[in-house]
């Protein structure tokens, strides 16, 4: 299912120079589980050559073509591009749909409602178990149903699953939807809803990861970053916050304004030496659960860029430390340590065992809603 990919961009260019600029959605094969599951691949077309695709397994992003800034498109997702990859290979969270609760839990429980809820384990950080991502079989290793949306400027796809009560521990059946939009504008719009039928703890996001220079642009370092938070989270030893929401003055995570990535990197501060490169999530500023613009990713030498816009109160950055070069991503290519950024809007990791933090509590008769925004731009 691999291809070569800038032929998949040109041709999606291409495609669309054919025929009315309009948007447009499309569905192919795009291989099938172990399991014998068939897999479909949605591509979004917005009618100016852009174009985006997800696929039903874990809803994951694929691929985003998006043009620099000579007009030249190629595709800004890093990760896999066959589906046996998505299912087996050692990063299992590229392009996902991530939940029940993204991010960490620690101790893999939490108290509800005068209960404790004993999740899933599914890591082991400084001797102590943990919950990462909604556990073993989170939202990311399921199938999801897929329903083809089309508006005048904006092509789609919803996806919708029921997570059964107790699935990886969590109480409560989840009716739960993402819809994916591309705009005329070449803006990914993702829209979170669930709905619950006993108490439970919500707190979904995706974890794509971006390089603005294209499938081969390596490091990501040489990206300028700009973030609107003027506070941080100081992690312990199992990467969850110890409570400290820290100044980011005159440290390495001050973002106010836009700094080359490598600019914190190379400082030698205690919770770079922790994370081993960016993992912080930052709590970012006049927060008050309307889409607010929350950062800016630059790449100065493509010209492309995308500003994340957020109704969630936090942001997480991550340099893939974790991709080693032995990954083998679309086309052949190697994906190679701090080779993509992810910028993962989101609630704060451990809030169910944080009173003090803004709560991911769902209860029935509610309805959790939840909007990120990637907006591309060239100049």
């Amino acid at each position: 299912m691999d291809m070569n990919l800038r032929t998949v961009c040109l041709a999606a260019a291409l495609l669309t120079a054919c025929t009315p600029r309009t948007p447009d959605v499309t569905t192919e094969p795009f291989g099938t589980l172990s399991t014998g599951e068939p897999v479909t691949l949605y591509r979004l077309s917005n009618g100016t050559g852009s174009s985006m695709e997800v696929i039903d397994y874990g809803c994951r992003v694929v691929r985003i073509c998006v043009p620099d800034r000579s007009g030249r498109i190629d595709d800004v997702v890093v990760g896999y591009g066959d589906i046996t990859s998505f299912e087996t290979g050692s990063e299992r969270f590229f392009g996902a749909l991530i939940g029940r609760y993204g991010n960490r839990i620690g101790g893999a429980s939490f108290p509800l409602d005068g209960d404790t809820v004993y999740l899933t384990p599914n890591e082991t950080l400084g001797g102590r178990p943990g919950h990462l991502h909604g556990g073993t079989k989170g939202f990311d290793r399921v199938m999801w149903r897929g329903e083809a949306l089309l508006e005048a400027d904006r092509a789609g796809v919803r996806f919708s699953r029921l997570s059964p009560d107790g699935e990886e521990g969590y109480p409560g059946n989840l009716a739960c939807t993402v819809t994916y939009w591309w705009t005329k504008d070449d803006i990914c719009r993702i829209e979170y809803e669930a709905a619950t039928d006993k108490p439970t703890v919500v707190n979904l996001s995706n974890h794509t990861y971006f390089n603005l220079k294209g499938q081969h642009g390596g490091y990501v370092m040489d990206h300028e970053l700009q973030v609107e938070a003027d506070h941080y989270f100081r992690n312990t030893a199992q990467y969850v916050p110890d409570g400290a929401m820290l100044p980011v003055e005159d440290t390495p995570f001050d973002m106010r304004s836009p700094h080359r990535i490598d600019y914190a990197i190379d400082t030698p501060d205690p919770q770079l030496q922790i994370m081993r490169g960016f993992s912080v999530c930052w709590a970012l500023r006049n927060q008050t659960g309307e889409l607010t613009r929350a950062a800016n990713l630059y790449s100065p030498r493509s010209g492309r860029g995308v500003e994340t816009w957020t109704t969630e109160p936090g942001l997480l950055t991550y340099t893939g430390r974790g991709l080693n070069g032995r990954m083998i991503g679309k086309n052949g290519v190697p994906l190679e340590k701090f080779g993509g950024m992810l910028l993962e809007t989101i609630h704060f990791a451990d809030s169910p065992n944080r009173p003090d933090f803004p709560s991911t509590v769902l209860r029935p008769g509610e309805r959790y809603r939840s909007v990120t925004e990637f907006r591309f731009y060239a100049k």
